[in-house]
């Protein structure tokens, strides 16, 4: 299992050893949650944190725990004396996926892929040892979600938590939607009705566009909506100064 097959493109843009921790310490939340609840990875976790670090209001890692494992998380960690190591590795994190989405990179190289996502993927040899484990059923293995899923998943829960992400009607709206709907078409079954409608929709030429080009045009999605809500948080500032200059004539 890859926790970021991305890393080593990326080389020192991700600290490995660091979402390895992470992904450890997660696992111990992970284990005390309600087993009836949804699984939270750390694919989840990433993704909120993408989401946070992208949307329209400042925001802080802290907010994506109190969403995704509820105000007392960290009980869990205390009672193993972890909470201090989960705090750095959640930080590092943080401070990883902040630096990749620095706006002035993203405008002078539009083209060029700068976020580093953690998305897990199991190679065929993985999942065959996971089996002859016992660590998996192959009937659980058929029905994981598609490498990418559980990321997009983590964002658009952010999306959703945050009551923010909404603009009136021509004020971007309808560009807000489309890239949203970038981000959600990874989360659609591969042979489902709705993602061959999406992808037949969505481009020109339809063939060969598998999971990993809607990943991949996902990232670029989320780098372009880093713009988009700096884009829109000027013009707020700017009809504001318009207004208040207004009121004092």
């Amino acid at each position: 299992m890859t926790d970021t097959p991305m890393a080593d493109e990326f080389g020192d843009s991700i600290d490995v050893e660091n979402a390895q921790r992470l992904g450890e310490l997660l696992a111990v939340l992970a284990g005390q949650a309600d087993p009836e609840a949804p699984a939270i990875t750390l694919d989840t976790l990433d993704g909120y944190l993408t989401a946070l670090c992208v949307g329209p209001s400042d925001a802080a890692p802290i907010q994506a725990m109190d969403a995704l494992f509820g105000d007392d998380w960290p009980a869990a960690l205390d009672e193993q004396e972890m909470t201090d190591a989960f705090m750095e590795a959640l930080h590092v994190r943080w401070n990883e996926i902040s630096d990749s989405l620095e706006p002035q990179p993203l405008l002078e190289a539009p083209e060029q892929m700068h976020l580093t996502p953690l998305i897990s993927e199991f190679d065929e040899e993985t999942k065959a040892e996971l089996v002859a484990q016992g660590a998996i059923s192959e009937e659980l293995l058929a029905r994981m979600p598609a490498p990418g899923a559980m990321w997009a998943q983590g964002f658009l829960q952010a999306v959703e938590d945050s009551h923010a992400w909404t603009l009136p009607q021509g004020d971007g709206a309808d560009d807000l939607a489309t890239m949203l709907e970038a981000i959600e078409a990874v989360t659609l079954d591969e042979d489902s009705t709705p993602r061959a409608a999406y992808i037949q929709q969505a481009y020109e030429d339809s063939d060969g566009i598998d999971q990993n080009a809607l990943i991949d045009d996902m990232l670029f999605t989320v780098q372009d909506l880093r713009l988009f809500w700096m884009q829109q948080r000027a013009l707020k500032d700017a009809i504001s100064g318009l207004t208040g200059e207004d009121s004092k004539h």
